[in-house]
């Protein structure tokens, strides 16, 4: 009676974010070959840089197959033979630039780009992705979905990624972006020492994140208001990374596995509040999905931190893990199911 009580009065407190579609999507997809790899991880939906139409429509013939949905560029589409077949390809969004900010692309050009595929494909969305979450030309109210990347891993602070997201929200809330507010995060599976780095002349750095690193960024990303998670990228040192570093793409898979069978509750639960007091370091979002409180805790810190005792005791089941440890280790993530 308590539970239920307890429930009927968080339920009041509803969030305009349910039934919002969570997509769990990875960058890079370019062979056929790739694509039951994608499903088999529990990705959603992949995103691809070819621009050849033949190429992307045998990619989204592909992508149906196997129930997935994609994320191309427009650009060759438009205009060609296959823009009418494109209408019906399982289409996320059409990915209008690829960092517009970082490439000095202004507003005018960005809403030309918007326009243009809108005017081809109107019954399909539209996105982008800014390199942090704060631009000096304010992109954020002109694509029908908003996408922040941020990579921290290992330069960088790993609660930067949520924060780059807060930033890119806020500016979607100040800008008045179209509203439900899609904002997708993009979250790091790559080695920076594989890239260009932007001092030559100094020491490369970089490694793959840990397991642990992408599953905080993952749930950092969502409670700082991403409706869903895309990860670059698919391959290493343009390899497949499922057979180029298989470790690495276990990592990825465990996290992914994951996700996918909070879905629904991602989708559908409504943002409550929490059923408890948290105080920083520690962080937690709640969510009321059939008759049950989903939450998830994370510690935003790099010390172990305490957990309040109330989360210790029975009713606070842990999803992934079976054990409840009394404190939280640097960047830890607990889900918790109340019942």
């Amino acid at each position: 009676m308590l539970r239920k009580l307890i429930i009927g009065f968080l339920l009041i407190i509803t969030s305009p974010l349910m039934g919002l579609e969570f997509p769990l999507c990875v960058y890079g997809i370019s062979d056929l070959k790739w694509v039951p790899e994608v499903k088999k991880a529990g990705f959603t939906c992949f995103q691809s840089y070819q621009k050849d139409p033949d190429t992307l429509s045998a990619l989204a013939k592909q992508a149906s197959k196997y129930g997935l949905k994609t994320v191309f560029l427009p650009d060759q589409v438009i205009g060609s033979a296959k823009e009418n077949e494109a209408k019906s390809w399982p289409m996320l969004a059409w990915y209008l630039v690829d960092e517009p900010d970082v490439h000095k692309w202004s507003r005018e050009r960005v809403r030309q780009a918007h326009q243009r595929s809108k005017t081809a494909f109107p019954n399909q969305l539209t996105t982008l992705v800014i390199g942090q979450g704060r631009t000096l030309i304010p992109y954020y109210d002109l694509p029908d979905v908003m996408m922040v990347d941020w990579y921290p891993v290992p330069h960088l602070a790993l609660t930067s990624f949520g924060d780059n997201v807060r930033y890119t929200l806020e500016g979607m809330e100040k800008h008045n972006s179209p509203y439900p507010r899609k904002l997708w995060g993009v979250v790091q599976i790559f080695d920076w020492k594989d890239y260009k780095q932007h001092r030559p002349d100094n020491d490369r750095i970089g490694r793959f994140p840990t397991e642990e690193e992408i599953r905080f960024m993952s749930y950092d990303g969502i409670l700082n208001g991403a409706t869903g998670l895309f990860y670059f990228i698919f391959t290493a040192q343009n390899k497949p990374m499922f057979s180029f570093q298989p470790d690495n793409w276990k990592r990825v898979t465990r996290v992914i596995k994951e996700l996918e069978e909070l879905l629904p509750i991602l989708e559908n639960g409504i943002i409550v509040e929490n059923p408890l007091a948290i105080s920083r370091p520690l962080v937690m979002q709640s969510r009321a999905y059939k008759g049950y409180i989903y939450m998830i805790l994370l510690n935003s810190s790099d010390q172990p931190q305490q957990i309040p005792p109330a989360l210790l005791e029975k009713y606070y089941q842990k999803m992934f893990e079976k054990k409840k440890e009394k404190t939280i280790p640097p960047y830890g993530v607990w889900v918790l199911k109340y019942s």
